[in-house]
């Protein structure tokens, strides 16, 4: 019971922090959080396969994949030039390999999307120190 209700205030407080986060955020800061929730939504899709949590693993890849086309529709196209292009099929491929996730080699499909991914987002960060 004590577990719970600790678990439950943790949520909450986890909530409050997200959103204080999201609503002091500059434009790159956002791009940033939708990374850092996409990773962490990949990692659990990963974790759920792990422990066969299929209902799990399909609810963490629709996550998953409504972050990767908020990056992909918030691309400028006309700004961004060849750069905006190359991210739209990154974000594409990287979709296509969490919605194709399935079965015995999910896990594996699931991490190669994340790779990809992380390469991205980590270069974002580093962007962002500047």
């Amino acid at each position: 019971m004590y577990y719970a209700a600790g678990r439950a205030m943790a949520q909450s407080y986890g909530a409050v922090d997200k959103t204080s986060r999201i609503a002091a955020a500059s434009p790159h800061e956002l791009v940033e959080i939708l990374f850092e929730q996409l990773l962490l939504r990949i990692d659990r899709a990963v974790r759920c396969v792990e422990r066969g949590d299929m209902a799990g693993m399909f609810q963490s890849r629709a996550k998953a994949s409504d972050i990767l086309n908020a990056l992909d529709e918030s691309l400028d196209f006309e700004r961004g030039g060849e750069i905006a292009t190359a991210l739209a099929i990154v974000y594409r491929e990287a979709s296509n390999r969490i919605n194709e996730a399935q079965g015995d080699n999910a896990g594996a499909v699931l991490i190669s999307a994340r790779e990809i991914v992380a390469e991205i987002s980590e270069a974002w960060t580093e962007i962002g120190k500047r």
